[in-house]
This record gives C-alpha cells, sequence and structure tokens, in this order.
C-alpha cells in the first residue's frame, strides 16, 4: 500500500468525522482528496487488495464496516470494503 494511502487510513482510523462518512457511503478518492490524501481510484483498489493479502490485518473499524456489508476498494464507501 503506498504512502498516502497508509496516511489516509490511519486519518479514518483516527477521526469519528471521516469514520462517519465512510459509513454513509462517501466517494473514498473525494473523500481523501477533500481530506489533503490524493490517490486515484485504481490505487485505492490495489492497496485494498495488499492489504487484505498482507499480514497486517485490518483496523477495527475496518472491520466494522466490511461485517457491516459496506465494501472498500471502488468508487463509493458504499461499495468499497470487501
Amino acid at each position: 500500500m503506498n504512502e498516502t494511502l497508509t496516511n489516509f487510513r490511519k486519518a479514518v482510523a483516527d477521526s469519528a468525522d471521516l469514520q462517519e462518512k465512510v459509513k454513509a457511503g462517501a466517494d473514498l478518492v473525494a473523500l481523501g482528496k477533500e481530506s489533503g490524501f490524493e490517490f486515484t481510484q485504481e490505487e485505492l483498489e490495489t492497496g485494498w487488495e495488499e492489504l487484505q493479502e498482507s499480514d497486517e490485518g485490518l483496523t477495527d473499524f475496518e472491520l466494522d464496516v466490511v461485517s457491516g456489508g459496506v465494501r472498500l476498494g471502488s468508487t463509493t464507501g458504499a461499495n468499497c470494503l470487501s
């Protein structure tokens, strides 16, 4: 996962506001840009795939979102965690 995505992931983990936006189905690329993190949809999808294959594991928030049916890795948060 590239450094920008890693930093965005940390920002989401640390921010209740960003977490609410993700849960509400925000476009993650747009949300990242709005929050000062520029990445493409392709980078997001690749980073998510790499994270799923790594030993790093998911944050508690990511686990909650995945278990709630939100899919990270596509254009909107509502389609982005799976």
